[in-house]
């Protein structure tokens, strides 16, 4: 019998937002990594047709655990590169935030 599931990533998307995508466990999962951190993974489709979208903390990003559901997984990864756009945008200097 065929293995249902592997670890490594499958397939890297390009594209010319600050996201690069990896496919992960046969298709199962997507994950969102930005300068080389994973900080989201998308999950689907669940039994009622929907995308689970999680986001996760990095040292450059914090972020509170959160799940989101999306319709589609399209719509689950441009929310994501939405989100991407805004933070890529920021300077965030974790040092001036103690001052």
């Amino acid at each position: 019998m065929g293995v249902m599931f592997s670890f490594a990533p499958h397939a890297i998307e390009k594209s010319t937002s600050p996201v690069t995508w990896e496919s992960r466990y046969s298709g199962a999962l997507s994950v969102a990594k930005m300068d080389g951190a994973s900080v989201a993974g998308i999950s689907g489709p669940w039994p009622d047709g929907s995308f689970a979208l999680t986001w996760w903390s990095t040292q450059r990003f914090a972020v509170l655990p959160v799940l989101e559901f999306h319709s589609s997984l399209r719509g689950a990864k441009e929310r994501v590169e939405s989100i991407a756009e805004q933070l890529g945008s920021m300077t965030f200097e974790p040092s001036s935030a103690l001052n």
